[in-house]
């Protein structure tokens, strides 16, 4: 006889084998990305990765950090073979030729299924090189650019009207319409002069359009800055804050401060990343909104590459298991249309040259036609694993010349002593 119990088993079990196949099947299709918070408040908090789950069926989740800790993170995972993360995303700063061992190579995905809308040509030179290893235009390609720009010179438009003054060109014409808009309560200037990596970069903005190159290029192993562009950047911001034209709290401010110091009419210029821009024309924010004006930095003839980009990329994690549905995702999110959408809507800096002449674009993004000029010569950062420890022992140096206790001459040949050494 049957065994009625055990029979109602056996089918059941057959037919749970049997569905096994459709519910993996139905199951979404998934991958996971490690950013930032302020590159996931460009998507629109999702938005992106929403519409692209709806235009795939590939679901986009989430893991953010802050910079140093995301850049520690990522080298971890890397450095174990995790598949935890698919897709990462990488800055200027923490981006190294070592970090670059354990990312996918992306020339042969871009060879199978292209980037849409122009492709990589449609890109900066200067940007996607940053993400070559070695650093060149043939240099296998290991990261797409997302976010990236260069910094800008913000400027109060109608205090330099009053002063009769033209939109400074040169290094000698910003130092002047400095100190002709500086009166009590308003200082001409405002600078980024925190001891560390900020304060470091704040003060290679000023002297790279002039012709300094932070390190020799292209392996990186020595220290290029001890130059006289180098040095007459640092003893113009030297002498801006000696004379009292500077705000007095650039020894120690960051990118926040100088940002306030122009929205609460305490300061008439810097030289500022391009993303501020929102900040200062926000009403609610800003006092000064809509009497700022933006121009590429002062550069010397000659300086083609002149700007530093500085900003992210996105990469696929070589031990993922999902490299295709990541690159298409990379694909997306890189593309025109989202380009342009989160450039206008979230303030994200673009690195797609026909966003900048969309005219649409244009109308809505105030800063778009000094990027449109700036851009095009943008210059790349070093990626070697030692450049946090350069910019550390080069930010020790330049703040003490800012503060008057060394000579800038001075000041920096002791950094490319020290930084020759860390170097090599």
């Amino acid at each position: 006889m049957i065994d009625r119990r055990a029979a109602l088993v056996q089918i059941g079990a057959a037919a749970t084998a049997l569905a096994a196949p459709a519910l993996v099947r139905a199951q979404p299709k998934s991958i996971t990305w490690a950013t930032h918070p302020a590159i996931l408040a460009a998507t629109g908090d999702g938005e992106m990765l929403r519409r692209f789950e709806a235009k795939t069926g590939i679901k986009v989740e989430t893991v953010t950090f802050p910079t140093d800790v995301l850049g520690q993170r990522i080298q971890s995972e890397f450095i174990s073979r995790s598949s935890a993360f698919d897709i990462v995303s990488v800055a200027d700063s923490f981006w190294t030729s070592s970090l670059a061992r354990f990312v996918e190579p992306l020339d042969e995905l871009n060879r199978r299924n292209p980037m849409p809308n122009g492709g990589l040509k449609d890109f900066f030179p200067g940007m996607l090189n940053q993400f070559r290893v070695p650093q060149t235009t043939n240099g296998p390609l290991m990261g797409i650019p997302s976010r990236l720009s260069v910094s800008l010179m913000y400027y109060r438009k109608d205090l330099l009207d009053a002063a009769k003054l033209p939109v400074p060109r040169t290094l000698e014409e910003y130092v002047a319409a400095a100190k002709a808009m500086t009166k009590p309560g308003m200082n001409g200037v405002v600078m980024q002069g925190v001891q560390g990596q900020q304060g470091t970069l704040d003060w290679y903005d000023w002297a790279a359009p002039l012709g300094c190159d932070l390190l020799q290029a292209p392996d990186w192993k020595k220290a290029a800055f001890n130059s006289t562009p180098g040095v007459r950047a640092l003893e113009a911001r030297r002498r801006l804050i000696a004379d009292g034209i500077a705000s007095p709290g650039s020894l120690s401010f960051s990118f926040d401060d100088a940002v306030n110091s122009i929205a609460q009419n305490r300061a008439a210029m810097s030289i500022m990343f391009s993303g501020y821009w929102q900040r200062l024309e926000d009403p609610k924010t800003s006092q000064v909104a809509g009497k700022i004006g933006w121009a590429p930095i002062f550069r010397n003839d000659g300086v083609d590459f002149a700007y530093p980009g500085r900003g992210w990329a996105m990469s696929i994690n070589g031990s993922s298991a999902k490299k295709d549905m990541a690159w298409e995702f990379i694909r997306f999110m890189t593309d025109t249309p989202q380009q342009k959408w989160m450039g206008m809507n979230k303030g994200n800096a673009i690195s797609r040259m026909s966003v900048l002449k969309d005219p649409e674009f244009v109308k809505a993004v105030p800063v778009a036609l000094a990027l449109a000029l700036a851009l095009p010569k943008a210059k790349m950062m070093p990626n070697t694993p030692q450049l946090s420890r350069v910019y550390d022992a080069l930010g020790r140096h330049v703040s003490g010349s800012l503060g008057g206790k060394i000579g800038s001459a001075d000041a920096l040949g002791q950094a490319e002593a020290e930084c020759n050494q860390i170097l090599a």
